[in-house]
């Protein structure tokens, strides 16, 4: 039946500016073709091409005419079995290459499916999305692409495109407008390009770039007691120190402190460490008034650049990092779960202020809220950490109530909010990688 496909597409049945303008949105096929060749768009295109498109508006497409002339038996319950299906957007639960298999959730109507696919279950990762159409064949199911693969973060901003499109999330409506998920073809390569020229910031609007600075120190014991009585220095162990901000638009935000620095006595010298070049002004500005505090010189760094070694610090033996064993995974894993639960009653600008529970008590706004559940990617770091999505449908009631006639079968082994058990490293000085912002000896490390 791929063979049909492919032939049906060779054969130019799907050259015309009217089919391609359909599909992408665009009539210059040839970009999407040379531009995307390595993502099975052109195979997305013929399956739309053969189940959805019509030359005219009375008229058959190729897969009701291949039906009309007749198949072999295997060849025409494949068939139906595509056209019975429908696109959808859909999330990789869990892949197992050894079995050839994926655990795909449907963002869209909910429920979750094993696919059979052992190419793709060697080329892909937990947590991508993609366009798809799932069809069964007996006891297996299997899947042709409808659109293009996208990355973890664009799953919640690929719905929201999608429903702007006029896109109706019902099996019939995914059917008739099949054609829209080639759309995202366009759509992520505008979200590509805006990403890549993205800006990045802190809080404050201030560009990423990490600043460590040194300072000499004439009296240690008096700068140590200069730094206490601030209000916004807090003393973690020793002579480590965090500059903290408790007012203005990001603590608003953050509901809490914003951490704008970390400060070490390191015998006569201070080491300032900040991620800007303003909060480093700021603080050099602060510092200087400091009794016998004298600045010597600042090293600057990109944010997305590894830290070789400890800046300024060559006289402390680098620590050995810590293993993250399964007791520690699974506690951060539970202290990830309730930082997901408190989301649920935050206000949120996406639900125009409203918090996930109050959206929840209108129809539209339960749609969104299981979607954007859906889409929350994992968080990355040394622990793998799952996002606990079936625990927060159940608290808000949503659990259960997928918009499809029939839902896929839930295949025991993809429970997203499993606690991890595989290892990993974490210095001691590093980011705790439950996300809080603090050191991971100062917080899960204790």
């Amino acid at each position: 039946m791929g063979g049909r496909f492919a032939d049906y597409l060779a054969k130019n049945a799907l050259g015309s500016s009217r089919a391609a303008k359909r599909y992408f949105g665009d009539e210059d096929i040839r970009h999407f073709f040379e531009k995307h060749q390595d993502r099975a768009v052109m195979q997305a295109y013929a399956g739309w091409g053969v189940l959805h498109y019509r030359a005219t508006k009375s008229g058959q497409t190729h897969a009701e005419k291949l039906l009309a002339q007749g198949l072999p038996e295997a060849q025409a319950l494949l068939l139906r079995a595509r056209i019975a299906s429908y696109p959808s957007l859909y999330r990789v639960a869990k892949h197992d290459a050894k079995a050839g298999t994926l655990d795909l959730e449907d963002v869209l109507l909910g429920g979750t499916v094993t696919v059979h696919d052992r190419m793709m279950s060697e080329n892909i990762e937990d947590g991508l999305f993609f366009a798809a159409r799932v069809f069964a064949a007996g006891q297996f199911h299997f899947l042709d692409p409808a659109g293009p693969p996208l990355g973890m973060a664009m799953g919640t901003e690929a719905v929201e495109f999608l429903q702007k499109s006029g896109l109706e999330i019902t099996p019939e409506g995914l059917r008739r407008d099949a054609h829209k998920f080639g759309w995202l073809w366009d759509w992520s390569d505008q979200w590509e390009s805006r990403m890549k020229s993205m800006r990045l910031t802190n809080m404050d609007g201030d560009e990423l770039l990490w600043h460590t600075a040194s300072f000499a120190v004439a009296d240690v014991a008096e700068t140590r007691r200069d730094l206490l009585a601030r209000k916004d220095i807090e003393q973690e162990e020793g002579d480590e120190f965090v500059w903290n901000q408790e007012t203005g638009h990001a603590a608003k935000t953050m509901g809490g402190p914003v951490l704008l620095g970390r400060i070490e006595l390191l015998g006569e010298e201070l080491v300032l460490t900040v991620n800007s070049a303003q909060r480093f002004a700021r603080a050099r500005q602060w510092l200087e008034k400091l009794p016998g505090v004298v600045f010597r010189n600042v090293t600057t760094r990109p944010w997305n650049e590894a830290e070789k070694d400890r800046p300024l610090d060559e006289r402390i033996a680098k620590e050995e990092p810590v293993e993250i064993t399964p007791d520690l995974a699974t506690a951060i894993q539970r202290m990830m779960d309730q930082k997901y639960m408190d989301w649920l009653d935050t206000a949120l600008p996406v639900l125009k202020g409203q918090a996930p529970r109050q959206a929840c008590q209108a129809a539209a706004g339960r749609q969104q809220v299981t979607i954007l559940i859906r889409t929350i990617p994992d968080p990355m770091g040394p622990a793998p950490v799952h996002v606990p999505r079936q625990a927060m449908l159940q608290a808000l009631g949503l659990e259960g109530q997928a918009t499809s006639a029939a839902p896929l079968p839930r295949p025991s082994s993809a429970a997203p909010s499993r606690p991890p058990s595989s290892g990993g490293k974490v210095g001691r000085n590093a980011p705790c990688p439950c996300g809080s912002g603090k050191k991971y000896k100062k917080c899960c490390g204790r």
